[in-house]
């Protein structure tokens, strides 16, 4: 069963809770951003996810697995990171911003450790721990820029929330793949996938707020 070895009852709330949030991802994804909807569903997605992440440390003294020890603290490192996107003249969000940067990097350091790992025991190369080390180095490579100047233009913020918020986004799909939904596809293509996806939303919406494309009013 998909609970064992875990506690059922509360292995089953983990779950309903990741599928609200999941749900509340989709929503705030697929509204006019800005709207009342957008932020009460983002607001549940962020909320829930953090939850998510953190009841998944206590599972792992019953059962270790690796990939989602890496989604679950990347989902507790980009969430905040993406509120605070919103709130960057306050001193806790500067603090913050501080404090979490050495998670990117550590992630991208234990991707990439995977990687040489893999190329050690497979002979075909694994894509997946690449595209999390470069999805990670990317996001610790803005990060540094960040700490250099925070004084930015507001369209920075909006691609600095969305982009992570999509990365969130993505892991907790991928989490949901990984559940035990039976639809043919192995552990690397439900990295690969997702993470390409999520890339190809980031790469549209970079470019649908790039600074032509807002208005003085909201730039």
């Amino acid at each position: 069963m998909i609970w064992e070895p875990f506690d059922p009852v509360s292995y089953f709330i983990h779950v309903v809770l990741g599928f609200i949030a999941f749900g509340a991802g989709i929503v705030a994804l697929s509204t006019q951003k800005g709207t009342s909807i957008h932020i009460r569903a983002g607001k549940v997605f962020a909320y829930l996810m953090i939850l998510v992440a953190l009841s998944t440390f206590a599972f792992m003294a019953y059962k270790f697995l690796p990939l989602a020890l890496v989604l679950s603290i990347a989902v507790i490192y980009l969430i905040p990171s993406a509120i605070n996107a919103f709130r960057n003249g306050r001193k806790f969000a500067k603090l913050w911003d501080r404090l979490l940067i050495v998670i990117p990097f550590l992630l991208c350091v234990f991707a990439s450790m995977q990687f040489v790992r893999f190329q050690s025991i497979d002979t075909a190369p694994r894509v997946g721990p690449i595209l999390l080390a470069a999805t990670f180095g990317f996001l610790f490579f803005q990060d540094l820029l960040l700490l250099r100047n925070r004084e930015r233009e507001r369209y920075y913020w909006i691609r600095r929330h969305m982009t992570r918020m999509i990365l969130a986004f993505t892991f907790t799909a991928m989490a949901v793949v990984r559940l035990g939904i039976n639809v043919g596809l192995t552990l690397e293509q439900t990295v690969i996938f997702p993470t390409l996806i999520a890339w190809l939303c980031i790469a549209y919406c970079y470019k649908k707020y790039s600074p032509e494309k807002l208005t003085p009013a909201r730039a």
